[in-house]
């Protein structure tokens, strides 16, 4: 009997071990789920206030419940998961479980973006703005080059227009080029004169245009440089410097057009054009041949000058928008180690302890059902003490 009660005295023990009364002071869970809350409390708004184009009290007030409310509500699902759904999911409701993971998931994936972004914005913004100005430096580039190479088409065009002046003359004075007639001004002679002075033209803008693009050039090189200074000023409001970025950004593309419009490429391509296209003189078949594959010459050696020309296309970069969360994302590999990190927090952890929660409650089922059985088990030696004094009483008897 002793023994019976000391087999009680045990499995009592366990029934008391096993009610987990609680510990004095705040359990690690919640330790755990308070500093998650205390952090998404001030990452999210901070992502709110950096992407938010609203400014004032209200556009304030409304990013502050915004983040609270998500951070509330990513506290709440952990919570309820581990407290209520853990134990259900551990006595067999098998769909608590999914609902816990699910809900852990959801809410854990938006404050983890959230906090990713109120950490990074600043960065991602700045390094956009230094995208768009590392563009703007290649465009100018380009178009330096284009007016590098337009400086030696200007030679090229005054000698053709020179060559053509000169046939000109000699089609007037002998038909040298016709070979008909003994001279005299005729619609080749007119043809060869227009051509002449249109080279001549187009040669004497190129040729001003050099000194026009020498200011346009130190002009564009100062913006370049005011453009990264203004970015990299950290004392000023990132909407601030935006604002003189862009400003930046619309003078160098103008200084751009107009280097173009001083090197005037576009007007030299149209008359290597119509060279090539050759001439029509009226009337005569034989003259219309000889006048077009003497111009198509002089056409094809300016072609190759152009041909020279950078092969970029003198496209102006547009100004990038405000970065948005794709933009964040995009940046994503930049930022991995703190992306780990949020996730680690946000994520990780609350599904660690909700089945660390499950995998203890489930055990501590599974111990206290085996010392039920055990404590409702009959006692061997109590059957053979019975035993033993039912035959002393036989023998007695």
């Amino acid at each position: 009997m002793n023994t019976n009660s000391s087999h009680s005295g045990g499995t009592g023990d366990k029934d008391r071990n096993l009610r987990h009364e609680p510990n004095p002071g705040m359990p690690l869970a919640d330790r755990s789920f308070l500093a998650i809350l205390l952090a998404n409390l001030t990452l999210i708004p901070m992502a709110l206030f950096a992407m938010g184009e609203e400014q004032g009290a209200i556009a304030s007030i409304k990013y502050l419940i915004v983040g609270f409310a998500a951070a509330g509500a990513a506290y709440g699902v952990n919570k309820f998961s581990v407290d209520r759904l853990a134990p259900l999911h551990a006595v067999g409701y098998r769909m608590a479980g999914v609902l816990a993971i699910v809900a852990i998931l959801i809410t854990g994936s938006g404050t983890a973006l959230g906090s990713f972004t109120g950490i990074v914005f600043k960065l991602v913004e700045v390094k956009t703005y230094q995208a768009a100005g590392r563009e703007m430096t290649n465009f100018t580039d380009d178009a330096n080059q284009v007016a590098l190479v337009a400086e030696r088409l200007g030679p090229a065009t005054e000698a053709v227009s020179e060559d053509i002046a000169q046939t000109a003359v000699c089609e007037v004075r002998s038909s040298c080029l016709s070979g008909r007639g003994n001279g005299g001004r005729g619609p080749m002679s007119r043809a060869l004169e227009a051509s002449s002075s249109k080279a001549h033209g187009i040669a004497q803008t190129l040729q001003a245009g050099l000194q026009e693009r020498d200011r346009l050039l130190e002009e564009l090189n100062r913006l370049n440089a005011d453009y990264a200074e203004v970015l990299a000023d950290g004392t000023r409001s990132m909407a601030d410097r935006r604002v003189e970025l862009q400003a930046l950004h619309a003078e160098v593309r103008q200084g751009v057009s107009a280097l173009m419009e001083a090197m005037p490429v576009s007007v030299l391509r149209g008359y290597v054009s119509d060279l090539q296209s050759g001439a029509t003189v009226p009337g005569n078949a034989s003259g219309s041949r000889i006048l077009s594959a003497y111009l198509r010459g002089h056409g094809d050696a300016l072609a190759e000058q152009l041909d020279n020309l950078p092969d970029a296309e003198l496209v102006a970069p547009a100004f990038p928008d405000r970065p948005g969360m794709l933009d964040v994302l995009r940046y994503l590999p930049t930022y991995l180690a703190i992306a780990a990190i949020v996730i680690v927090g946000e994520l990780i952890l609350p599904i660690t302890i909700y089945l660390m929660t499950y995998i203890r409650i489930d055990r501590e089922i599974e111990i206290l059902e085996g010392a039920r059985e055990v404590a409702t088990a009959p006692d061997p030696l109590e059957g053979l003490i019975n035993r033993s004094v039912a035959n002393d009483d036989g023998s007695s008897s």
